[in-house]
């Protein structure tokens, strides 16, 4: 797992899949935050925790 700054395709990745899931709730659609989550780590060198904590940092924006 990568302990390095977060690279820019990594950050968007990031936010698409908080949107993505966004839209989702929005629209009534059942969420499983942790299967995306675990998803996501598959595709980069993050640990689903790190992805749930980024998360996190998006939705404060």
């Amino acid at each position: 797992m990568s302990n390095g700054p977060w690279t820019d395709e990594e950050n968007d990745l990031i936010v698409a899949d908080y949107f993505a899931m966004l839209v989702d709730d929005l629209a009534g659609k059942p969420l499983n935050k942790a299967a995306s989550y675990r998803q996501l780590a598959d595709r980069i060198d993050r640990s689903a925790k790190a992805i749930e904590y980024k998360h996190g940092v998006v939705a404060e924006l």
